[in-house]
C-alpha cells in the first residue's frame, strides 16, 4: 500500500506504483522457471535479493520517465529522450548487479510507457484514460516507436557480433520487445489487462499467478526462443496450458508451480518475457483502481 501525505506529488505516488509492481511481481511465488523469495527458478546468476537490489538502484529512473513525458514538445522527441534516459537507467542496473540482466527488458518498456502516461496526462485525466483502459497511452507509444525494429536491425546481416535479441531476430524473424513496442504492447493491451479485468473476484495472489500461467501459455516469450529455441518455447507453453486445463487453487495450485518450477530448472528454461508483462499487467492493474488526479 502506498502511503501518501498532502505534499506528495502525482509522479511521485505513480512511479511508485511502478516501483512496487516491479516489487510485486519478483515477490510472487511460486514462479515457474523464475526468481521468487524461494527459488531462483532456471537461473545461476541471479536471485530474489538481486532483483531487489536492481530494483532500489533504477527505479528512480521512473519518475524521471515520466517528467520527460510531460515536457517533451513531441512524440519523436520524447523517444529519442526516453532511450537517452533509458541507457543511463540501464547502466545503472549492471552497476549494482555487477552486470547482469536483471531488468533491461523491463526498463525499455517502463520507459516509453510511462513516457506515454506522461505525454497524455497533459491533456487527459486519469478518469479518462482508465474509461478507455489507457487506449491513448497505447496508442502514444505506437507513434513514437514507428520505425525503432527496422531502425535498430537495419545492420545485423553484416555486424560480427550480435546480441541475443538481434539472434533472434534473424533466426527467427522475431522483433521482441520492439515489435511490441511498435505495435502498441497488444500483449499487455488486449491479452493482459483484459483478462484481469475478466478475473477480477479472484483473490490477489491467485490472480497474478493465473495471469503468469495465462502469459506462459499464450506468448511467444523471446526469453524461451533463446535457452531453447521453438521447441523449448513449445514445451513451456504446453506445461502452461494443461496447468490450466486442470483449474487448481490454493494449496494445490502452488503444489503444482512448484512441481513445474522444478520441470523448467530442469530443462534450464525461465519465461522471462511473461514476467516483464506481468510486472506491467500489475501496474497497470493497480493504476486503473487508484484515484490519484493527473496533472
Amino acid at each position: 500500500m502506498i502511503k501518501t501525505t498532502p505534499m506528495t506529488d502525482t509522479l511521485t505516488l505513480i512511479s511508485r506504483f511502478a516501483q512496487q509492481s516491479l516489487v510485486a511481481e519478483v515477490s510472487l511465488a511460486p514462479k515457474p522457471g523464475l526468481v521468487d523469495p524461494f527459488s531462483a527458478g532456471a537461473h545461476d546468476d541471479m536471485d530474489y535479493d538481486l532483483f531487489m537490489t536492481s530494483i532500489q538502484a533504477w527505479s528512480p529512473f521512473l519518475k524521471l520517465y515520466l517528467k520527460l513525458g510531460q515536457a517533451s514538445p513531441d512524440l519523436t522527441q520524447l523517444f529519442a529522450s526516453l532511450r537517452r534516459a533509458g541507457s543511463q537507467g540501464e547502466r545503472t542496473m549492471l552497476l549494482a548487479t555487477h552486470q547482469v540482466n536483471t531488468h533491461k527488458g523491463a526498463n525499455f518498456s517502463y520507459a516509453v510507457l510511462l513516457g506515454a502516461l506522461g505525454w497524455c496526462s497533459k491533456t487527459q485525466s486519469l478518469a479518462a484514460l482508465q474509461a478507455e483502459h489507457f487506449k491513448a497511452v497505447f496508442a502514444a507509444v505506437q507513434t513514437m516507436t514507428a520505425g525503432v525494429t527496422a531502425a535498430d536491425f537495419k545492420h545485423v546481416n553484416i555486424k560480427d557480433h550480435l546480441s541475443y535479441g538481434e539472434e533472434l531476430y534473424v533466426r527467427y524473424g522475431v522483433t521482441g520487445i520492439r515489435g511490441e513496442a511498435e505495435a502498441g504492447y497488444p500483449a499487455l493491451q488486449a491479452m493482459a489487462l483484459p483478462w484481469l479485468r475478466s478475473h477480477a473476484d479472484l483473490p490477489v495472489t491467485e490472480r497474478y499467478l493465473k495471469l503468469m500461467l495465462y502469459l506462459m501459455a499464450e506468448l511467444e516469450d523471446v526469453n524461451l526462443l533463446h535457452r531453447g529455441g521453438q521447441a523449448g518455447l513449445a514445451k513451456v507453453q504446453t506445461a502452461a496450458r494443461e496447468l490450466q486445463a486442470a483449474d487448481l487453487t490454493g494449496p494445490a495450485l502452488a503444489k503444482a508451480l512448484r512441481d513445474l518450477d522444478q520441470q523448467l530448472i530442469a530443462w534450464h528454461l525461465s519465461p522471462g518475457g511473461t514476467a516483464d508483462l506481468l510486472a506491467l499487467g500489475i501496474f497497470f492493474d493497480q493504476l486503473q483502481d487508484s484515484p490519484l488526479t493527473l496533472i
